[in-house]
């Protein structure tokens, strides 16, 4: 079994981390929380005092970080992973970023010989904790078959893209889609409230038609229970549709729904919903 290190302890690193253990590698991570050292020192994890041992201590270090400047940070800092970094170690970052980011830090990591795989995923903390993520990866067809049976424990869906970055477009595509689908999914119910209608047979109606999604089977209950415990932070899907937009203002493409969706996140911030579920931008109305 590899010799793993994880960085990103958090909604969704946390159970991705703890199937990775489970399934015999050798982890070892580094995070400041200490109730979160002890579950996994417990579990039989390696604590290490900052990012740049954890790559002395692994072969494949795991990263999955809210945003662009975190990666950075926990990758090319003075403390980050290519201080401990070397020859044929491979970074997987497993955040949503912008692909320009992550070309920019492969090229740094390049200089003390290490490789990478932008490898974001999609499926929230219930597909981390079952093992049943999509990962979308980017980078060499080599470095990706060194860590396919790593992916095969965190995910159920794996994808090969492309060259490095493929893998953070084909994510941002994928939340420009499913973030403008939930802004409508609140328009289109609350037409359905102002109109008198049972929304839980809409609901259900609605799951049999064609009008049905992958977020409104996910997310339908947040609405009609008006109850949005994070499981994906508004804050983050802002974050994605920001990214998103500019990679399409980056490729010439007009992107005007998702545009005006992402209006719907910022108002949502505003008014207080920063951190709960993202579905809150669709609150009935």
């Amino acid at each position: 079994m590899n010799k793993v290190g994880f960085i990103g302890l958090g909604t969704m690193g946390a159970p991705m981390a703890m199937n990775l253990l489970n399934a015999g590698h050798e982890l070892y991570f580094y995070t400041r929380r200490e109730p979160v050292v002890k579950q996994f020192r417990d579990a039989g994890a390696i604590s290490v005092g900052n990012c740049a041992e954890v790559a002395e201590a692994a072969e494949v270090i795991i990263t999955i970080v809210p945003a662009d400047r975190e990666v950075e940070q926990v990758l090319v800092s003075d403390t980050g992973v290519i201080a401990g970094g070397g020859p044929g170690k491979l970074v997987v970052d497993m955040s949503t970023i912008s692909p320009s980011t992550v070309r920019r830090v492969a090229t740094r990591l390049e200089t003390v010989g290490m490789s990478m795989l932008d490898a974001p995923v999609s499926g929230g903390p219930s597909g981390a904790k079952a093992g049943k993520l999509s990962i979308m990866a980017g980078g060499s067809e080599d470095d990706f078959m060194r860590v396919f049976s790593i992916f095969k424990v965190l995910g159920e869906k794996i994808f090969h893209l492309g060259p490095l970055g493929a893998g953070q477009t084909t994510k941002l595509v994928n939340q420009l889609l499913s973030g403008s689908i939930m802004t409508l999914i609140g328009e289109a119910m609350s037409v359905a409230k102002a109109a008198g209608l049972d929304l839980s047979q809409v609901v259900d109606l609605i799951s049999a038609s064609s009008g049905n999604s992958t977020m409104l089977a996910a997310r339908a209950k947040f609405l009609l229970d008006d109850d949005f415990e994070p499981g994906f932070k508004t804050e983050l899907m802002r974050k994605d549709m920001v990214l998103g937009l500019a990679l399409a203002q980056e490729h010439n493409t007009p992107a005007p729904v998702a545009a005006a969706a992402l209006q719907k996140y910022t108002a949502a911030i505003s008014r207080g919903d920063r951190t709960l579920d993202f579905s809150v931008v669709a609150r009935l109305t």
